[in-house]
């Protein structure tokens, strides 16, 4: 897999881990277009495949000192934009999943547009009760219920324990759960009332 690619010396491995430029401009050129064709084959949409090298490279910088050696920073590109694509995958299947389920679901016997409720509605409910959310309980609820992390991932990625992201995850659920059928019970009552 790597045999046509060209590896950058040692010592300008040393410049790129102390930041040099004009030798990460010299890693960007030299496996930018392969990681393109391999997400773009992943994938089929050219957006998605260059946000992953693009995400791939960000994270090359920043974790530049930690790589072992020139020979590293190929694979090391490769798994992220692999990551990133598996992500974006994943977070489009349940996507796909909620909308069927809500669709399948959802049944509204009523014409009276004050009386529909639709998943706009839905959408701006759930922001809404984000916004009422802790700050971090909100951030970690919005990368694994929407963006589709893992736990493990969203622990490092935040810095805390995978037993907190799952704490904060279920407490975040709860106060949603709760709210919403607080919304709908409201809803339900008032629509037979008004029968």
């Amino acid at each position: 897999m790597t045999q046509h690619l060209k590896n950058i010396s040692d010592e300008e491995f040393v410049a790129f881990q102390n930041g040099d430029s004009l030798i990460f401009r010299k890693v960007f050129d030299q496996y930018q277009a392969i990681l393109c064709r391999f997400a773009f084959s992943f994938c089929k949409d050219e957006e998605i495949a260059r946000d992953a090298v693009q995400e791939s490279y960000v994270k090359l910088y920043q974790s530049r000192n930690d790589l072992d050696g020139p020979a590293a920073i190929y694979p090391f590109l490769f798994v992220i934009a692999k990551r990133h694509l598996f992500r974006v995958f994943r977070r489009s299947v349940i996507e796909a999943k909620y909308k069927k389920e809500f669709s399948d679901n959802w049944k509204e016997e009523s014409n009276s547009t004050q009386e529909e409720l639709t998943a706009k509605d839905l959408q701006s409910a759930l922001e809404s009760m984000l916004l009422h959310l802790p700050e971090k309980q909100r951030k970690v609820f919005q990368l694994n219920k929407l963006d589709g992390y893992s736990y493990l991932e969203i622990a490092k990625e935040m810095g805390i324990s995978k037993n907190t992201v799952k704490n904060q995850v279920v407490s975040a659920s709860k106060k949603i759960k709760l709210h919403l059928f607080r919304i709908y019970q409201f809803v339900f009552l008032f629509f037979f009332i008004s029968q």
